[in-house]
């Protein structure tokens, strides 16, 4: 009797409200795209959503896929974070330098009413701002530690 008691008492205990700050399976979400291409024309691009991490290079004589890493719980904060510290819905829209090379980053946000709101902007490749260099040096040590490639944007 005390048995099916504790068991009744378990069952109908409150349900776990916990939220995951995981977001696997998020299709509605954030996605993020870091885009460097370099005054000869090679390209590295870079798409995040979630905990899911896509890496494809283009250069002059063939585009390869490196396909797509899946980060940890830890990889995908630290990105995400330097992500919101670049902060490119607070930018300028910027312009491309023909000269250096262009880095185009662009933002998918989801609004309250399920609506998408795309946020593009153009930094020069010879940029000085730290967060961007932060970014780029996370994504570099990413790709080296998943794909073993040197990234070289």
């Amino acid at each position: 009797m005390i048995a099916i008691a504790v068991a009744l008492a378990a069952a109908c205990s409150a349900p776990d409200l916990r939220v995951s700050d995981d977001p696997r399976g998020e299709v509605n979400g954030r996605s993020f795209e870091f885009v460097s291409t370099k005054p000869d024309g090679t390209e590295w691009t870079f798409r995040t959503r979630g905990n899911s991490l896509w890496v494809g290079v283009v250069n002059e004589t063939k585009a390869d896929e490196l396909g797509t890493i899946e980060l940890s719980a830890k990889e995908r904060r630290v990105l995400w974070k330097l992500i919101d510290l670049v902060d490119v819905g607070g930018r300028k829209k910027g312009k491309p330098d023909p000269e250096h090379g262009t880095v185009i980053m662009r933002l998918r946000e989801a609004d309250d009413d399920g609506e998408h709101d795309l946020i593009s902007v153009q930094v020069s490749r010879r940029t000085k701002d730290q967060d961007v260099i932060d970014l780029a040096n996370y994504l570099i040590d990413l790709v080296a530690k998943h794909k073993h490639v040197e990234a070289q944007f």
